[in-house]
């Protein structure tokens, strides 16, 4: 049996390297400060399948998005109370940018799984 380590590796399953982009938020004084970081990434990316589109939220179905698998832990965002929060992460990836709107936290075997949708600017309209 193939490890997981291995097959995120595997340029013949999808490897490829990519960027997250997290944005934290603090509240201070009745407004919110945006802190964004940028990090590394590599795991394997592929288009979207049929079955995967009907995981997505309703508002969220669309054909452009993609799967990502990764040791990179992946978020949806998240609350943290007491005015701090963490906007869902973006991904960038061959000039294009996706959020993430699902993961399966697959950590104890050594992955992430993550469902993002394309963001699409208003010159891409």
């Amino acid at each position: 049996m193939i490890s997981m380590d291995v097959a995120l590796l595997d340029r013949e399953l999808g490897f490829t390297q990519f960027t997250v982009r997290r944005v934290s938020y603090h509240r201070r004084n009745g407004a919110s400060e945006p802190t964004e970081r940028e990090r590394a990434a590599t795991g394997c990316i592929h288009p979207g399948t049929p079955e995967m589109l009907e995981l997505l939220p309703e508002e969220e179905r669309r054909e452009d998005f993609i799967a990502v698998y990764t040791g990179f832990n992946l978020s949806t965002g998240e609350n943290y109370g007491r005015g701090v929060y963490t906007a869902p992460d973006r991904i960038l990836w061959q000039g294009k940018e996706y959020r993430v709107v699902r993961v399966r936290n697959w950590q104890a075997f050594g992955y992430t799984q993550a469902l993002a949708v394309r963001v699409y600017e208003e010159s891409d309209l």
